[in-house]
């Protein structure tokens, strides 16, 4: 079984040790309850904005070590430019790869996601243009939920779009600060209606605690991967409309999600 959290940010304000033992510690978590017997595979796909580049602060490790996380650590190279493959020696059967990707946000001021994917695209182009370079780029693309992003204009923009939209290497996202009292949005269903797929994310924000956040809402899959090529295999599992994504975690509750609200406004 193969775990992932399709959309990771670390932030600047995060220890980027800290981060990693909690994400780590989320996957395995989940594991336990569901295959208890299995080996852990976890898969953080990054959704960093064009300011940050930990992928690359990562890679370089493989490279030169500068001590940028403890010697408990490994941080190994793959067969691919775009994922890592990092171990922790507390946990020493547990495999989670760190794959490259960006938030972009387009003119329409709607965002994607482009995962698996080290080309840098830039923001403000037209939604139709910018989901048409992260595919070209062999990335996935995805529409993410966003509080207030799919209402009014913007959602009426998203609609149309999922309506017309060549849904190969398209996918909408969920993210666990949807709070539990918000109704499932009416993209989703239409996204389904058309054979694109959801991916569920954590979205860690810029406020304290959200370093503990990845890894407590994301998916599953039922495939295998080498170490060699563990981004490819995850995108053509994640590509087999046959295989079921099934979700797990939890969203925010009621009281989480205002306050989270408020500290967004409050860090402006």
């Amino acid at each position: 079984m193969m775990y992932f959290d399709a959309h990771v940010h670390i932030q600047v304000r995060f220890d980027l040790e800290q981060f990693l033992l909690y994400t780590l510690e989320n996957f395995d978590r989940q594991r336990v309850a569901t295959a208890p017997q299995s080996s852990g595979t976890y898969y953080l796909l990054l959704t960093e904005a064009k300011s940050l580049d930990f992928f690359f602060l990562l890679s370089q490790q493989v490279k030169q070590p500068t001590g940028l996380l403890s010697e408990s650590w490994q941080i190994n190279a793959t067969g691919e430019q775009e994922s890592l493959l990092l171990r922790h020696a507390s946990w020493p059967a547990a495999r989670m790869f760190v794959v490259a990707g960006r938030q972009l946000v387009t003119r329409e001021r709607l965002e994607v996601l482009a995962l698996v994917t080290l080309t840098k695209i830039g923001d403000g182009k037209p939604l139709m243009d910018t989901v048409n370079e992260v595919r070209q780029s062999g990335g996935l693309a995805v529409l993410p939920w966003g509080a207030g992003k799919w209402l009014g204009k913007r959602g009426h923009i998203v609609s149309e779009f999922l309506q017309s939209a060549v849904p190969h290497a398209l996918f909408v996202g969920d993210n666990g600060g949807r709070p539990e009292f918000w109704p499932k949005p009416a993209p989703f269903d239409l996204a389904a209606r058309r054979g694109i797929r959801l991916l569920p994310g954590s979205d860690p924000l810029p406020l304290g605690g959200e370093e503990r956040r990845a890894g407590t809402y994301g998916a599953m899959v039922a495939g295998d991967c080498s170490d060699d090529t563990p981004a490819s295999d995850l995108k053509k599992w994640l590509l087999d409309s046959n295989l079921p994504i099934k979700p797990f975690g939890q969203r925010q509750g009621t009281w989480q999600f205002f306050r989270t609200q408020v500290g967004l406004r409050l860090a402006k």
